[in-house]
């Protein structure tokens, strides 16, 4: 296959759609399903299915139109792909609906599927989906391209665009549908840059699962009047954001600079979300009777979704986004490649673990759960709180014995 097809083919993302006939993906029983290589057939149907193309719709739309093709034709076809997933000869009829099996189909080839996204551009299916290297990590990080178009002086700007790679296509379309259908949906403004997460994954000890950021136009406008007279202070908070995208960054704060000027570039850094942890986190310090810039030194919070938002607060209002395709690979690096530096995770309430069980899928879910290294605050916490009072004591231990 080229390996500059999808470049050459789907250039934007518009209309995005498979590169060949959706029979040749679907009909077990048509020729050119016979032909065109299962390994192609998986390739094309991940990269579509990350940028929003819906396959259930694709096989409804067939089913629909052809009488002379039945629903088993199809679901001999899920059986076909899944099994060459994972590895096996053959895959039954396990009583599944079809719908049921695409489900298991895309759960199953997301997780091994890996997009890079630097100059080679070749896509590839992971054999052991466990195994994500270093360089995959960073080859696959998509925010490293976004994080060129952060301007230091339009950082909370209404004309300021920065997207992961693929993200836009999908909220534009989801903002269009949302006028044509006179509903008032979650708004996402793209003026704010994004934060997709707050310090630097690959060196944290303790990584908080988070929400999304939160957009307040006041606050947004005084970051630029603020900004505006200190050009220093605004490359300072351009370069801390850069980095941290790239995967470059240091810690979630650090208060050394106040002893050296008396100037944080983070407390430049005007976001509701990222000020509301860094409270947090100082609380917390405060009753574990630890250094705060220990603290800070070890954590980052992801966020749910990279994108502001002014109306509804639901990181999923889009669908599952390519920025948050490539969570599940960070994710599953900092789970199963890190050895005895795996983080420690945190979700802070019960409506937060839903959404992550959507962003990271269930096998992801699963490995966190079983490595004894996630803490979940099971209860709804609203205002996402860390104190003492919400973690159980040998949650405590386990954060303190980390970060020591």
């Amino acid at each position: 296959m080229n390996p500059n097809y999808y470049l050459e083919r789907y250039g934007d993302y518009s209309d995005i759609d498979l590169p060949k006939t959706y029979r040749t993906y679907f009909d077990s029983f048509c020729d050119e399903y016979k032909r065109y290589p299962v390994e192609n057939k998986l390739l094309d149907l991940a990269y579509v299915i990350i940028h929003g193309f819906d396959i259930r719709k694709a096989i409804r739309n067939i089913l629909d139109s052809r009488t002379d093709i039945s629903e088993r034709d199809f679901q001999y076809a899920i059986w076909d792909l899944t099994a060459a997933v994972n590895h096996v000869d053959k895959i039954s009829d396990r009583g599944n609906s079809l719908d049921t099996d695409i489900d298991i189909l895309i759960e199953d080839l997301l997780r091994c599927y890996r997009l890079p996204l630097d100059n080679s551009r070749l896509h590839f299916l992971e054999e052991n989906f466990r195994d994500v290297s270093d360089q995959t990590v960073f080859r696959t990080n998509g925010w490293e391209i976004a994080s060129e178009n952060v301007n230091e002086y339009q950082m909370y700007k209404d004309d300021n665009f920065v997207f992961y790679p693929g993200d836009e296509d999908l909220l534009y379309q989801y903002h269009t549908n949302d006028i044509e259908n006179d509903s008032i949906g979650q708004i996402f403004p793209v003026g704010p840059c994004p934060e997709p997460w707050y310090g630097n994954p690959l060196t944290a000890k303790i990584i908080i699962l988070g929400d999304m950021p939160r957009q307040d136009d006041f606050i947004s406008r005084c970051a630029n009047i603020v900004l505006s007279f200190e050009p220093r202070l605004m490359g300072s908070v351009q370069t801390m954001v850069r980095r941290w995208m790239s995967l470059d960054g240091t810690g979630i704060y650090d208060d050394t600079e106040f002893r050296k000027s008396g100037i944080v570039t983070s407390d430049a850094y005007n976001s509701v979300t990222y000020r509301h942890w860094i409270s947090e986190l100082r609380t917390l310090a405060w009753q574990l009777k630890i250094d705060e810039q220990d603290l800070f030194n070890n954590v980052c919070v992801l966020n749910a979704n990279a994108y502001y938002s002014s109306n509804g607060f639901d990181p999923l209002a889009a669908g599952l986004l390519p920025s948050q395709y490539y969570l599940r690979v960070l994710v599953n690096y900092l789970v199963n490649n890190k050895g005895e530096n795996r983080p420690i995770f945190i979700i802070p309430s019960s409506n937060i673990h839903k959404v992550w069980k959507k962003v990271l899928g269930y096998w992801i879910e699963n490995e966190v759960m079983l490595t004894n290294d996630l803490i979940l605050i099971d209860r709804l916490n609203t205002k996402l709180k860390l104190s003492t009072d919400l973690l159980k004591r040998n949650n405590i231990q386990d954060i303190l014995n980390k970060i020591k």
